[in-house]
Parts: structure tokens; C-alpha cells; sequence
């Protein structure tokens, strides 16, 4: 971000990008730029009244984000909060029990992307302990998501195999409403459905409550789905 110009202060190499990049798409601009003004956080222009630009909402931005943070934090939250939680960024068994015994009611398994730290944990090695960890919770159907690297109906099922009950998706949505608006993003939905319906009748299941890690390449179990799979994947 800094190096093209959105972070800090601009200098001489990073102004002359942006603007190169501007002026050699003229139909962005004015369709973007010019017609799709003001450029705003919806969501956030009640928090910050009054700004304009996306740069206006930097100084809010930031300071939401507090590094002192603790499981206090989360008590205090959940004193206050009567409603449903869900704790995204969970990458250890030890602190997904803790979250639980501080009141949550669901987890999300995630790196955030590996933005952060790009040497954190992937999502696929932490899930398996932590499902395992919250097995019993809520009879078996506790609220356990993961996020990160969904790019098909594939990574669903595999995700689902190691032990979550649903996943997110956060860039693929993005992409389709940057390119096609509402209508990209329904069939990026209809695509990921569709490819996870082929994904699930390959390994063998009729549904996703049938879908185990003896499904993936190496996953515990004889010769069921996972030699199955082995074979697709070396075919």
C-alpha cells in the first residue's frame, strides 16, 4: 500500500504511479471516479460525519484497532451483549476452549488472509485440533466457521472435512461485485454451489454431514474416500 501510494505521504515515484494509473484508465475514472462520487464507507459514515473520501476515514480506521486487548475484553462483552458471538482469528485449541468458557457462541478459524502474520498457522493444519476441541459443545453443533483461501466448491468440502460446519468467503465475493456488481456475485455463488455438489458426489456422499477427513489425501481411515480421492488427485 505504501509503495503505490495509499499509505503515508506521497512521494515523487509513488504520485507519478498513481497518476499513470489513473490517466491510462479513462473509462474507470469517469464511470468510478467521477459518476460513482462521492467515494464513501457506507457503513462507516455515521461513525465519521462528514467525510468525503475513503483517505477521511484513516484516522477512525485505525484506531479501532487495540493491541491491549484481553479475555477481559471478551467477558466484558459478553456481559453487555445478549446476542450472539462469534470470535473471528482463532488458530489454537487452547484459546478456542477459552473462548468458549468466556461465552462465545461460535469460532471462526482464520489467519485473516496471512496479511497479518505470513507466517501464522494455515487454517487447514489449526482446524482439525480445534473441531476436535469443541466436538461435544452444543450437542455437536457448535457454531465452528473457517475462513481463508475458499476459492471453490472444492475448498468447501475440504474445509468441511476437517471439521467445520460452514466457511466464509471474502475475496471471491469482492472480485465478482468489483467486476459484475450484484449479478457477478450471485453467480459466484451459483458457481461455488455447483462445483461443491460435483466436489461432494466425487468423494462419495450424499450430503455434507457424510464428508470426514477420510475424504482428503492422507486423511485417517482404509481405503474409502480417501484412496478415492488420492486416485482423482494423481489421475
Amino acid at each position: 500500500d505504501w509503495r503505490n501510494g495509499l499509505e503515508g505521504k506521497l512521494g515523487l515515484r509513488a504520485s507519478f504511479r498513481k497518476a499513470w494509473d489513473l490517466a491510462s484508465h479513462p473509462a474507470w475514472l469517469f464511470d468510478v471516479g467521477v459518476r460513482g462520487g462521492p467515494l464513501t464507507f457506507g457503513n462507516l459514515e455515521r461513525a465519521v460525519p462528514g467525510a468525503s473520501n475513503p483517505t477521511a476515514f484513516k484516522a477512525w480506521v485505525d484506531a479501532q484497532f487495540d493491541p491491549s486487548v484481553t479475555w477481559e475484553d471478551l467477558a466484558w462483552v459478553r456481559d453487555n451483549w445478549k446476542g450472539k458471538i462469534v470470535l473471528k482469528g482463532v488458530l489454537d485449541a487452547a484459546d478456542a476452549l477459552e473462548a468458549v468458557r468466556r461465552g462465545v457462541d461460535g469460532l471462526v478459524v482464520s489467519n485473516h488472509g496471512g496479511r497479518q502474520l505470513d507466517s501464522a498457522p494455515p487454517v487447514a493444519e489449526a482446524l482439525p485440533a480445534i473441531a476436535e476441541a469443541v466436538a461435544g459443545l452444543a450437542g455437536g453443533d457448535f457454531a465452528l466457521l473457517a475462513d481463508g483461501g475458499v476459492r471453490s466448491g472444492a475448498d468447501i468440502l475440504k474445509y468441511l472435512a476437517l471439521g467445520a460446519k460452514a466457511v466464509l468467503v471474502g475475496r471471491p465475493w469482492a472480485w465478482a461485485l468489483a467486476a459484475r456488481g450484484e449479478e457477478g456475485v450471485s453467480a459466484m455463488l451459483t458457481t461455488l454451489k455447483g462445483e461443491f455438489e460435483v466436489a461432494l458426489a466425487l468423494a462419495g456422499a450424499n450430503s455434507p454431514k457424510e464428508i470426514g477427513v477420510e475424504n482428503l489425501v492422507g486423511g485417517r481411515g482404509g481405503a474409502g474416500g480417501g484412496s478415492r480421492a488420492a486416485g482423482d488427485q494423481r489421475g
